[in-house]
């Protein structure tokens, strides 16, 4: 089988070697962190693993997706108004956008006058826009909270920025060009959804917010679960249909276009969220209560934020994150090896123009496999709130990570992903015990602590090591 030596070899010194110099307790507590990081790196790397392998697409954003659920699913848990009266104005954009392509045939609309009143409309919906009062609803931002009927603006002004945010999308719509015949039902009832949908949320914006806060935690932890994830999803399906379609034939313009949606991604976040850090969220309630479970029944009854595993007590909440990880593995392998959308997506990433030909619609399944993998990040990056908080480079620090793991395992191969997260978490975490805790050899008196320089480097090593016996990755194919 392609890569089973340089596997073993590399789980050995992964798994064996620390077995053999730790304590089994250490040694357990740093494989159960290194699968808590295995399981968010995967949720990153699957994703750029479907989508390059039926695409060919690099898609350098897939860490801002990462970042994006993270920081959408904290709104919704902690400041659900900041979300209620921005995310109208963007469905609005989205209705626009649809309405726009489905009339571009019959009213042939010139492509400058199109450009300006995107761009026109758009800045106008933003014009005086002060989304600094929608961001300070805790006791920690400077200046302290405002109170949600000063930080909001009047009704019928938001309505006015929603429809100028839903004609910078008309123009929009118009200079792309038009659907499809076949497609235009769709893209009408779809886009007369997403205007109902905006114009509700925002009529009944003091009723979700009133309802959302009151709500349980768990409760709220699910919503925000949710939201983060459709909305990476619905964001990953756009910037497919938009952006990255036309330039299926250009792979520089590609690599291009998602360098610049990343930069973009983390400013946006710095303009709206600001530059400073959140503190993580709260944790469900099976996960929140300030004890030392010495049993899984314990914990389960108890609910106690950690275990004891060995003698060492282990954070209960990422055995969540474990279970996220290996539940989205266990999943998406059914899904592409047992169903019919699953095999067409195979069938497309080994000979698109036979899909093509068999009446199957490929352009739909790309962009039902870019929203996947896009929702994939953007629920990793939701899940990883409680345990690592908000900040605007955490989507780069996963990227880079995923992108070890994709190259370990083969790129375009799923279960190969899969093994490269593993092995990357494993690594990073052993690295930051190395840096942290250090080492003790046989006839030293001290521990050997090693830079900090040494946890960042480790994946890497790895990555290295694994190229030089298999230079397309543990599963990847041969090219050339």
């Amino acid at each position: 089988m392609r890569g089973t030596w340089p596997l073993i070899l590399i789980l050995f010194a992964l798994i064996g070697l620390p077995a053999i110099f730790l304590p089994m307790s250490v040694w357990a507590s740093v494989m159960l962190s290194g699968l808590t990081l295995a399981a968010l790196f995967f949720l990153v790397a699957s994703g750029l693993s479907l989508i390059f392998g039926l695409m060919d697409v690099i898609n350098f954003a897939h860490g801002t997706l990462f970042m994006l659920g993270a920081y959408i699913g904290w709104t919704v848990y902690q400041n659900p108004r900041l979300l209620l009266n921005v995310a109208p104005l963007f469905l609005a954009l989205g209705a626009g956008i649809g309405f726009g392509r489905v009339t571009a045939g019959a009213l042939s609309v010139p492509r400058a006058i199109s450009g300006f009143g995107l761009v026109g409309f758009g800045a106008l919906a933003f014009w005086n826009h002060n989304l600094g009062k929608l961001v300070a609803f805790g006791s920690t931002v400077p200046g302290g909270a405002i109170p949600t009927p000063l930080a909001q603006e009047p009704l019928g002004l938001v309505f006015a920025r929603m429809a100028a945010m839903g004609l910078a999308g008309l123009c929009g719509g118009w200079r792309m060009g038009g659907t499809r015949s076949e497609d235009r039902y769709r893209s009408w009832g779809m886009s007369a959804g997403l205007l109902l949908l905006g114009i509700l949320m925002l009529s009944g914006r003091e009723l979700i917010e009133r309802w959302i806060l009151e709500s349980p935690g768990d409760l709220r932890f699910l919503l925000a679960v949710l939201a983060g994830t459709l909305a990476g999803g619905a964001l990953g399906a756009w910037m497919e249909a938009t952006l990255i379609r036309p330039l299926y034939a250009r792979p520089i313009y590609q690599v291009l276009l998602t360098l610049g949606l990343s930069y973009v991604g983390v400013e946006l976040v710095r303009v709206v969220w600001g530059p400073g850090n959140y503190t993580p969220l709260p944790r469900p309630s099976l996960f929140a209560m300030p004890c030392l479970a010495s049993s899984i029944g314990e914990w389960l009854s108890q609910g106690c934020a950690s275990l004891n595993v060995l003698g060492r007590p282990f954070p209960t909440y990422r055995l969540l994150i474990i279970g996220v990880g290996v539940a989205m593995w266990a999943g998406i392998g059914l899904l592409l090896r047992w169903t019919r959308i699953g095999i067409a997506v195979r069938a497309a990433v080994e000979d698109r123009e036979m899909v093509e030909a068999l009446g199957i619609p490929v352009r739909r399944l790309f962009t039902g496999v870019f929203a996947m993998g896009s929702a994939l990040a953007a629920l990793g990056g939701v899940v990883a709130t409680p345990f690592l908080g908000l900040s605007p480079a955490m989507g780069l620090e996963f990227l880079l990570q995923a992108f070890i793991a994709v190259i370990i395992g083969g790129m375009g191969h799923y279960g190969g992903a899969a093994m490269g997260a593993f092995l990357v978490g494993l690594a990073r975490a052993f690295g930051d015990y190395l840096v942290t805790v250090g080492i003790a050899l046989p006839g030293m008196a001290e521990a050997i602590h090693f830079s900090p320089a040494i946890a960042r480097a480790s994946t890497v090593l790895i990555m290295a090591a694994i190229l030089l016996l298999r230079p397309s990755g543990l599963f990847g194919q041969k090219t050339g």
